[in-house]
């Protein structure tokens, strides 16, 4: 190397330029910004999903109301003061009606988009679905074939609905919702219809917009 020659400067060596500093700083703040913004929307959600179906019932208005006069069916029966925290085992309801129409549960529903069962349920899993504004229909072991099929008319394939059979009920058939229960012989009778309209996602569910598929599919 000569004494006029100088070594070659490569560019990573040239000092940075204020514009490309101050460029250089606002995008890390940019990035982190948005980071932070997602990790706070996530979070939220999370805890949206969660308290909408493990804190009290819900603050918003029932999907369906009570037409005047339509709630004060004859004959049905009205339980209040149900308490409904989930729990994982057994849950003995033996001191309530049967089928029970509220009171603690599994965290998983039972499905009851319609869905006709073959087989007594699982209370636990049937009392969650009617927290969420589902009519069960349940039938005696010695309810004719005839009246049970006019009764899985009406339910199959009809959301907020479901149908099982039952032993020790001592009626026909029953329609049960979140603390109300209506016993009737006939598919027939007048108050069915009225007790559907009234209490599939009506006011006295706690979560009367909770989903009724993707949970237990079996009895």
């Amino acid at each position: 190397m000569t004494q006029n020659q100088h070594p070659d400067k490569s560019s990573s060596s040239r000092p940075e330029s204020r514009v490309a500093r101050n460029a250089r700083l606002l995008l890390r703040r940019g990035v982190a910004a948005t980071a932070v913004m997602f990790s706070s929307a996530l979070i939220v959600g999370v805890t949206a999903v969660a308290s909408a179906h493990d804190g009290p019932p819900f603050a918003h208005s029932a999907a369906k109301g009570v037409p005047s006069g339509e709630a004060d069916i004859p004959g049905v029966q009205v339980y209040a003061n149900l308490q409904r925290p989930h729990v994982l085992g057994p849950v003995d309801y033996s001191g309530g009606p049967i089928p029970p129409v509220g009171g603690p549960h599994d965290p998983v529903w039972q499905n009851a988009n319609g869905d006709v069962y073959d087989q007594p349920l699982r209370n636990e899993h049937a009392v969650h679905s009617l927290e969420h504004g589902v009519v069960w229909v349940t039938y005696a072991e010695d309810a004719s074939t005839r009246v049970v099929d006019a009764f899985k008319k009406k339910v199959r394939g009809v959301p907020y609905r479901m149908m099982s059979p039952i032993v020790g009920q001592g009626s026909p058939v029953k329609l049960t919702a979140w603390g109300r229960q209506l016993s009737v012989a006939s598919a027939d009778d007048p108050r069915v219809d009225q007790f559907f309209k009234a209490y599939v996602q009506g006011p006295q569910a706690p979560e009367p917009e909770g989903p009724v598929t993707g949970g237990r599919a079996t009895p």
